[in-house]
């Protein structure tokens, strides 16, 4: 694993992220892809089977009457490959050099925006898959997590203007800015970032981006019919001594019964999946 350059280290400090680009090669692509398919597909099986919406899930309903998956949340104790790349020297030594302390997991995410069809079982109102403007340590400082908490952006598929790529603020990670509670979450007041600052982050996949927890960011709706998977995993110093596992945890006990209801229920053929990835405009 190469060191990070002194330019690369300057870039972090004045602009809150950096981007590696070309990480993970195509084979390795294939199987986290794979692995995102048979996530989407359990979770939202999983939901009809048992006639509930997941937890883990995050679904909208678009102005259409379609669905898009926005996220599922967490996801590495579904599984193996997407679980080991956050472990990977790709992801941990660049935090590594950054942190100047071993990165700690703290919470993982794979945002889809993956039309999926409709189903009537979600009731959900009218919304699309774009993420206020907002900073993570937003919502992590209610954990008490500290502010040196660094998030690694792994993008499973290119990640274009069409189909709602990251949208960062560089430097706005120097001071924290209070957000408002909105529908969709967390949301800086208007006003309080420069608009005109924004850059879109077009990374091809398999590039990871670094970006720091006060890092204000968005994204704007996927316009296509194809998903624009990013997988995030967060971690803090280990410093901070914060524990395992306090911000997914909780939510992984409460749907990994329902998960495996649903796998004994099709095993003994009392269900038939209704969704399939191959089947969807994707």
């Amino acid at each position: 694993m190469h060191e990070l350059t002194a330019s690369q280290n300057e870039f972090w400090r004045t602009n809150g992220y950096l981007i590696i680009e070309n990480a993970f090669d195509g084979e390795e692509l294939e199987r986290l892809r794979r692995d995102a398919d048979f996530i989407l597909e359990l979770i939202i099986n999983s939901s009809l089977a048992n006639r509930r919406q997941s937890g883990r899930l995050d679904i909208r309903r678009r102005e259409n009457g379609s669905m898009i998956v926005r996220k599922i949340q967490p996801i590495n104790d579904l599984s193996l490959h997407l679980s080991k790349a956050c472990m990977d020297d790709r992801v941990v030594h660049p935090l590594r050099e950054l942190m100047q302390d071993d990165p700690v997991l703290m919470e993982e995410k794979l945002n889809y925006k993956q039309p999926v069809g409709t189903f009537e079982l979600f009731r959900v109102p009218v919304d699309d898959d774009r993420f206020p403007v907002h900073n993570d340590w937003a919502y992590y400082k209610y954990n008490n997590y500290p502010d040196t908490v660094i998030s690694t952006a792994l993008a499973l598929d290119d990640c274009t203007e069409a189909n709602g790529s990251i949208e960062v603020f560089p430097g706005s990670h120097v001071n924290h800015i209070e957000h408002d509670r909105v529908r969709n979450g967390l949301e800086v007041p208007q006003g309080s970032v420069d608009i005109e600052s924004k850059i879109p982050l077009y990374l091809k996949a398999g590039s990871v981006c670094l970006f720091h927890s006060k890092l204000v960011h968005t994204s704007s709706p996927n316009k296509t019919d194809a998903p624009r998977r990013l997988m995030i995993f967060s971690h803090y110093p280990a410093a901070a001594e914060m524990g395992v596992d306090i911000r997914n945890g909780p939510n992984r006990l409460r749907e990994s019964p329902w998960e495996w209801e649903y796998r004994r229920r099709r095993d003994a053929g009392n269900f038939e999946d209704q969704f399939h990835v191959n089947s969807q405009a994707n």
